[in-house]
């Protein structure tokens, strides 16, 4: 009898232990997600996260290989080498160096005390709320911007560029050190390509449209003798006569195309309107044509018409002053020195991989 308990009990032990390792197994493999694949200074990268990073680094490393090695995506392209380089694991170390550079921010913003938290599951539970939050808003009839609900892609880059602006806020008044000097030279070096002020421009333009009808069809021949009407106007045009006289005489003589003659003007309060709707143009002009020059014709493509233009007079626009262009200035140089300052904290951080687990994870 008592033989019989001990194999009652031995059995059910051994009953207990399989259904307790099933579950255990269960439950890591549901929550293979949460695996630590590395650690940076100690913060969590896990196996979801990972992934997430990986998936953006795909269309960026085709790319890459086509570029530089011309090399076409196509079968088993993540697991071959081409001149010494995997592209798998090109993917996987892009992936690692930007989780690993997001953590430091995260790192760097927890010591601001900007965020509580640098975990990836901090990050989800922080657009969870922010989706309650909408979802509330709406109910209540309150204004949102953007959708009622933000997906994982569209909350992660939205919450990480606003934190990076305040954090960039705050690292400017200690760890960068940014100084009203630094300011100012930042200034001087980058005024010429960036803070300069558009050129007042006054110009006759002669334009003359090729298309057929308001869906854009063209005729190719007819669109030829155009060209060749327009280089024969540029011809007279080179020989001393009037731009005004010239476009008068062929109205006189019943041109059989609608030749346009207007007089206009490039600014700073006009050049953003040329630079969308008519961007060669915009080109030809801001390039330095002196007065009196005519330019070349050309085919302004987005309007569907030749054209060509004369300067009649030119004011240099100068440079904004520094005191207009601070916050930009600010920008432009903080963006430098948060760049070098995150390159450093990069080559300082302690980053542990848990290669067994690293090693598992594939491109499909």
């Amino acid at each position: 009898m008592k033989f019989t308990k001990r194999i009652i009990v031995v059995v059910t032990v051994l009953v207990l232990t399989i259904v307790g390792a099933v579950v255990l197994y269960a439950s890591v493999g549901a929550d293979s997600s949460q695996t630590s694949i590395a650690t940076v200074n100690g913060s969590v990268i896990t196996m979801q996260e990972f992934k997430r990073e990986l998936e953006k680094q795909r269309t960026p490393v085709i790319d890459y290989f086509y570029r530089s090695k011309g090399v076409a995506y196509g079968r088993n392209f993540w697991k071959m080498e081409y001149q010494g380089e995997n592209p798998e694991e090109t993917a996987k170390k892009r992936a690692l160096d930007e989780i690993t550079r997001l953590k430091i921010e995260l790192e760097l913003a927890e010591r601001q005390g900007l965020i509580q938290g640098t975990s990836y599951e901090d990050l989800l539970h922080k657009m969870d709320r922010e989706n309650k939050r909408r979802l509330a808003a709406v109910q209540a009839r309150e204004p949102i911007y953007g959708p009622v609900q933000l997906d994982e892609s569209t909350f992660m880059n939205d919450y990480i560029s606003k934190l990076r602006m305040q954090l960039k806020e705050r690292l400017s008044e200690n760890e960068l050190n940014v100084t009203e000097e630094d300011l100012k030279r930042h200034y001087e070096l980058l005024k010429d390509t960036l803070f300069t002020v558009e050129d007042r421009i006054r110009f006759q333009k002669v334009s003359v449209s090729y298309r057929e009808d308001e869906q854009g069809n063209v005729n190719d021949s007819k669109k030829q003798a155009i060209q060749k009407r327009m280089e024969d106007i540029k011809l007279l045009l080179d020989q001393g006569e009037e731009m005004g006289s010239v476009i008068s005489n062929l109205q006189d003589e019943k041109d059989p195309f609608v030749v346009r003659f207007t007089e206009e003007n490039l600014n700073k309060d006009t050049a953003g309107t040329y630079f969308k709707s008519q961007a060669i143009l915009y080109s030809v002009l801001t390039h330095h044509m002196s007065i009196n020059q005519v330019s070349s014709v050309f085919d302004e493509t987005m309007q569907g018409e030749y054209v060509l233009v004369k300067v009649v007079d030119r004011e240099i626009g100068g440079y904004q002053s520094y005191e207009e262009s601070r916050r930009n200035v600010w920008r432009s140089y903080v963006d430098t020195v948060y760049g070098d300052y995150l390159d450093t904290c990069m080559r300082e951080a302690k980053v542990k991989i848990d290669a067994s687990a690293y090693k598992k994870i594939h491109m499909d």
